[in-house]
């Protein structure tokens, strides 16, 4: 018997239902691991998902999640780089608030020996993101003048740590003076939202990294230098207290820009968008960027966990994220 996390219905928190489910009757593919998972980290996304906002979600009832980390307790036939007993943390296509999970053997890494499990649920949606943003997106180099709005979460400051390591100059925003000093602390000049936007200073970014969209994006692609690059990679400015405020979403979906090419050859600026998951559901991609995932040694990138929710308290850590009380990774627990 194994646990899972159902949306079965959109709407606030109070929707998400742990439920027992019978052991997997079908057989272990040969390139699968079957996985005893310990942590599942939490993202923003689920939080839109389970509002019904996010259209790459699968029909309901599904199980949400991105990442987890555990214990191989089995191995299919063809897998090499995997044994039973093995620490792993890895990515799923949806299904990580579980238990128990089955992955290809791909999508689960060796656990770095000085980093503990708690850790590795908290790098591989984080890690995949700021990485393609950071780095095949935006080619940030050292000196460069960048700008992240999510600062203090778990994607913001492993970002944080990510550009630190490459020499480049930070600010990071957060929503609360309370947080400032955990962006400080990772080597950032921090600001609050109010704050950035209340500065007349006419601040120029070689990059900034948006998860706000509506009209943020705009007025940040207003503050990029010449060559200068955003990347937009959320919608946070339409979630509001963690209920189907419909009226939020499309006054954020309406004050989304329109670029148009012939205008922005006299702004020689770049605009890019990611989605995480679609980088995770194409295998091929995954596969060639799997070495650099050795940064995460190389840069000793260990994550800021900033709260651990039991899974039974779900509706609890959802809620936490919802009203920005959380600081860096949160995660559920199942053992």
């Amino acid at each position: 018997m194994y646990q899972q996390i159902y949306i079965r219905k959109y709407g606030a928190a109070s929707v998400l239902s742990i439920e027992d489910k019978k052991e997997e009757s079908t057989a272990l593919a040969s390139d699968e691991v079957n996985v005893e998972v310990h942590y599942s980290g939490i993202n923003f996304a689920d939080i839109v998902m389970r509002l019904g906002f996010y259209k790459d979600a699968p029909p309901k009832p599904f199980v949400p999640g991105y990442e987890f980390s555990g214990v191989v307790t089995q191995v299919g036939a063809e897998v090499k780089n995997h044994k039973v007993g093995d620490r792993v943390y890895g990515g799923s296509v949806f299904g990580a608030y579980s238990s128990e999970i089955r992955v290809k053997n791909w999508m689960a890494l060796s656990l770095p020996e000085n980093f503990s499990l708690e850790e590795g649920a908290s790098l591989p949606v984080a890690f995949i993101t700021a990485y393609a943003a950071l780095f095949e997106m935006a080619r940030v180099r050292a000196g460069d003048k960048v700008l992240i709005d999510c600062a203090s979460g778990g994607l913001g400051t492993l970002s944080l740590k990510m550009l630190k390591a490459v020499g480049a100059n930070v600010t990071g925003l957060t929503s609360s003076n309370s947080k400032k000093g955990l962006i400080e602390s990772l080597g950032a000049c921090a600001r609050t939202h109010h704050e950035f936007w209340q500065d007349t200073k006419d601040d120029r970014y070689d990059f900034i990294l948006n998860s706000q969209g509506g009209g943020s994006i705009m007025r940040h692609y207003d503050r990029l230098g010449p060559t200068g690059r955003i990347v937009c990679l959320g919608l946070s400015e339409g979630i509001k207290g963690g209920g189907r405020h419909f009226l939020a979403i499309a006054k954020a979906a309406i004050q989304m820009p329109r670029f148009s090419v012939i205008k922005m050859f006299d702004q020689n600026r770049g605009v890019y968008a990611l989605n995480a998951l679609k980088l995770m559901e194409d295998s091929l991609y995954i596969k060639k960027n799997l070495e650099q995932f050795n940064k995460i040694t190389q840069w000793n990138l260990k994550p800021i966990i900033g709260k651990i929710f039991p899974a039974k308290d779900v509706v609890l850590a959802h809620q936490f994220i919802e009203n920005k009380r959380g600081q860096g990774k949160i995660l559920l627990a199942w053992r």
